[in-house]
């Protein structure tokens, strides 16, 4: 009984001790196999057989046991079956999920390789078409470049035969200036030989006359003495045409440039004279002499790119200085020796009286104008010395100013053939006195800088005062001066180039080549072409300054097509 009872006791604890292990422990642990029970509840079932059977019931609690070790035993069963079933079902569901990924993955590897298929289409046809394009894009190069090229020998072939044509027209047009210019100078000197035959015929019958009457005298003494005196027989002022005489072509160029010279000399003693004159204390004119003075280089210092600002200066200078010097009564002066261009034989001394201080304003305008001019050369705009050209051209067009209808434009051409002698053809040799002097340079030859701009300025006032016209007035300034200007110096021979005869050719054309092609249509374009190609190609490159400004006249042609539209 004792052994039995240990046997109990110790199956108790068995028991105890693995029922709270199984009830404190995770679903997984609660099987009585992982507690080692699976052994002795064997030992247990194996104890009923047969032969023990009786001692087995003889014991409630040991009937007990058994029990519930069967009652362990199937819920151990039915828990290892549920866990088999979860595990064949997580197993089916995990093939499941496998089986799709791998359906999955190949329709996704189906599909990839359809994209890359349809990928690599789409860039063989994009090859196709960047390959067809470019063909077609060759071809057409090709086509437009055997086009162009047809059109470039077309258009060369029409130019050469428009620049043959152009240098024809301007031989013949040059040549009718010249014959003309010679059937000018012929009827001069026709008329000139009919005056002198005229006033020759003229005293021959005065002297005839004079004879008679001295024979009269002579008579007999029978008859009445009688003072016969003969009547003084008056010639008759043969009024010739004003002509105008400002051509080198109708006049020896040296022989005109001369008398402007000398006329320049003239100006410049009288301006000294008169103004030490007017300057002395007490003299009545001191005052507004000064004032006009001043009030024309005011407004021409005033001048801008607006038309508004050349109107007011044209308005100032003629009622402050002009027509002040008009109405100031003041000394005259016989104008004949300040006249070049334009000579009229006066009925009398008195007839070519001209106001002196008016004379006196007029030197002292063309020295503003042309300083104005000097000064804005430096600037790429033009407008400004156009619209100085503009306000001289028109207050020497003013007739109330004029004597005679006779202008005093000579006197602004006087001061330009002083200071920029080569727009009328006047050659010479820097390396002599004289020939600085000839050439305007006597005063910059220490300054080559002023000098470039002082003649380019003067040559694009000129150019400004020639290339104009006015709708109620006849111009001043002859418009084929500016034609003989450009003419002279392009026909100047490769020695006598210097830089003065490109810088001037460059003032006459740079901003005035549409207004030259608008008075002289394609024989304007003849002699540009001409002016920017051949002229500075033959310039002697090796004298100082020469290559700089021929490449000054070079570059002339893209500044027309750039800012005027202008294609020689």
């Amino acid at each position: 009984m004792a052994a039995r009872s240990g046997a109990s006791s110790s199956s108790k604890s068995h028991s105890t001790s693995m029922g709270s292990s199984w009830l404190n422990s995770s679903p997984s642990r609660q099987s009585p196999t992982r507690n080692g029970a699976r052994s002795n509840r064997g030992s247990l079932i194996l104890s009923n057989s047969p032969s023990r059977q009786p001692q087995l019931n003889d014991s409630p609690s040991r009937q007990m046991q058994l029990e519930f070790n069967k009652l362990l035993s199937r819920s151990d069963q039915d828990f290892n079956h549920r866990l088999d079933q979860a595990a064949a079902e997580r197993q089916r569901i995990a093939d499941e999920e496998l089986a799709k990924a791998a359906q999955e993955h190949l329709r996704i590897q189906e599909g990839a390789k359809l994209e890359i298929q349809r990928i690599l289409l789409e860039q063989e046809q994009e090859k196709q078409r960047r390959e067809e394009a470019q063909r077609r894009e060759i071809e057409r190069l090709k086509l437009e470049k055997a086009q162009q090229e047809a059109e470039s020998q077309r258009q060369r072939l029409e130019a050469k035969r428009k620049e043959e044509e152009l240098a024809q027209q301007a031989v013949e047009h040059q040549k009718r200036i010249q014959e003309a210019d010679a059937r000018a100078k012929e009827q001069q000197q026709q008329q000139v030989q009919r005056q002198k035959e005229e006033a020759e015929r003229k005293a021959r019958e005065a002297a005839a006359a004079q004879e008679r009457a001295r024979l009269q005298t002579q008579a007999p003494p029978a008859a009445p003495a009688t003072a016969t005196h003969a009547a003084p027989i008056s010639t008759p002022a043969v009024r010739a045409p004003v002509t105008s005489a400002t051509s080198a072509s109708a006049l020896d160029a040296e022989g005109l440039h001369r008398k402007y010279m000398e006329l320049h000399a003239r100006m410049k003693k009288f301006r000294i004279e008169f103004f030490n004159e007017t300057k002395k204390v007490g003299h009545p004119m001191k005052a507004v002499v000064g004032d006009a003075r001043r009030a024309i280089r005011l407004n021409l210092g005033q001048i801008s790119t607006a038309r508004s600002t050349t109107m007011h200066a044209i308005k100032e200078i003629r009622e402050k200085c002009f027509d002040v010097a008009m109405k100031t009564h003041g000394p005259t002066i016989d104008i004949r020796p300040f006249l070049v261009s334009r000579q009229v034989p006066f009925q009398s001394d008195a007839e070519a009286r001209y106001p002196a201080f008016l004379l006196y304003l007029w030197i002292c305008f063309e020295k503003s104008v042309i300083a104005q001019w000097k000064s804005e050369a430096a600037n790429q705009d033009s407008t400004v010395p156009q619209e100085i050209g503009l306000l001289a051209a028109s207050l020497y067009a003013d007739r109330k100013y004029m004597l005679k209808e006779i202008p005093m434009n000579d006197i602004m051409l006087a001061k330009i053939h002083r200071k920029c002698p080569v727009l009328f053809g006047i050659r010479g040799n820097t390396n002599t006195e004289q020939g600085l002097v000839r050439l305007g340079l006597d005063k910059y030859r220490d300054d080559e800088n002023d000098y470039a701009q002082m003649t380019s300025g003067i040559a694009a006032g000129f150019a400004s005062l020639t290339l104009r016209s006015f709708k109620s007035t006849a111009p001043v300034f002859d418009l084929p001066d500016y034609w003989r200007a450009v003419a002279s110096i392009i026909n100047t021979p490769s020695t006598d180039i210097y830089p003065g005869h490109l810088l001037a050719l460059k003032g006459l054309l740079r901003d005035f080549a549409d207004k030259f092609i608008y008075y002289y249509g394609s024989q304007a374009k003849a002699v540009m072409k001409r002016a920017v190609t051949a002229f500075p190609d033959r310039a002697p490159k090796d004298r100082q300054g020469v290559a700089s400004a021929a490449e000054l006249v070079k570059v002339l042609p893209d500044t027309w097509k750039q800012n005027k539209g202008i294609i020689l």
